[in-house]
């Protein structure tokens, strides 16, 4: 086997959209719909198509060999199986933002995700779908190629973005729980108590410091001195993986660090799981103080955690013993 003078690039991201897609195919593709329309009525699917949809747009779906439920929401389809909300909706290149967070739609977003159907929503459903049928109908006047792949790329199209925005929170998550697990064995032999956010801590001076996970930032260690509280290290965590949005989120980083520059920290780290050099990612956040990778602290046998594990030693002000591999 060749070995590449290139490096070879890890295809994680389109690995998870795979998975994840074949999950979504069963739930809003195609096969959700086709599932659906086999317990139904065909009778009374084509009689709605008639009463609801404009006669010229059934007409051209049908001159393509195509049915109009692939295309136009009816009543008895919608309140058979609620999330095919998610079909069209992603047919109709409506992201999940701008239809459930702008404008009336919110109500509906338990059909999609839950599959439910409220009674207070149910009178609804007609409205909803004569909207959604109005929108189909002018997407349909202006293609001039109607197939099942056709379908497909139009959702795959919507379907990507909101994958990708789906598995960055995974991937943050994923990320901020490796954290926790990796400080919580550090500082185990100084741990007071811990709840779901926090790990307390007693240091070497008799003080008490807290490790809080929560949002803006991500992390923030405190020691209390007295009946006052010195804010000591302020944390940004960013566990995507797609090093070409890596940009955008050291920018969020430092906009965040900023706001804890305000509040008095005076240490500034941001995490990252993706390799990067960091003399230009200063660049880009030049209120942080130290840039870490995630995967890299998490082996003790690396520099970068040697040198996390000092540093917070000394911040924190207590004793850290080397560990065993965390992975």
């Amino acid at each position: 086997m060749k070995q590449s003078l290139l490096p070879v690039l890890k295809p994680d991201l389109q690995i998870a959209f795979y998975h994840k897609l074949k999950s979504i195919n069963d739930q809003y593709l195609y096969q959700a719909l086709s599932d659906t329309v086999k317990h139904l009525s065909i009778p009374n699917i084509d009689k709605q198509l008639a009463d609801y949809v404009d006669h010229e747009s059934i007409k051209k779906v049908a001159s393509y060999g195509l049915r109009g439920e692939l295309f136009f929401p009816v009543p008895c389809i919608m309140e058979s199986n609620p999330k095919l909300l998610g079909y069209y909706r992603l047919l109709l290149g409506i992201s999940q933002k701008e239809f459930y967070n702008k404008g009336p739609f919110g109500a509906f977003k338990r059909l999609e995700e839950q599959g439910i159907i409220s009674e207070k929503i149910r009178p609804q459903i007609e409205p909803l779908c004569i909207s959604l049928i109005g929108t189909a109908e002018i997407m349909i006047g202006e293609i001039d190629d109607l197939s099942l792949t056709t379908i497909r790329d139009l959702q795959i199209l919507t379907l990507g973005p909101q994958l990708r925005g789906g598995l960055n929170t995974e991937f943050g998550k994923n990320a901020t729980d490796k954290i926790f697990k990796l400080l919580k064995s550090l500082v185990s032999p100084s741990l007071k108590s811990e709840t779901v956010r926090a790990l307390i801590i007693e240091n070497d001076s008799n003080r008490i410091v807290t490790i809080e996970f929560s949002s803006d930032p991500d992390i923030s260690i405190i020691e209390k001195i007295g009946s006052t509280n010195r804010p000591l290290v302020s944390i940004e965590i960013k566990g995507g993986k797609d090093k070409s949005n890596i940009h955008n989120r050291i920018g969020e980083a430092e906009k965040s660090h900023q706001k804890a520059k305000g509040k008095n920290f005076f240490e500034f780290w941001t995490m990252l799981r993706v390799d990067l050099d960091y003399a230009h990612a200063k660049q880009e956040s030049p209120t942080t103080t130290r840039f870490f990778n995630i995967d890299h602290i998490q082996d003790p046998n690396n520099e970068e955690y040697q040198l996390f594990r000092d540093l917070l030693s000394s911040l924190l002000s207590i004793q850290i013993q080397q560990k065993d591999n965390l992975r």
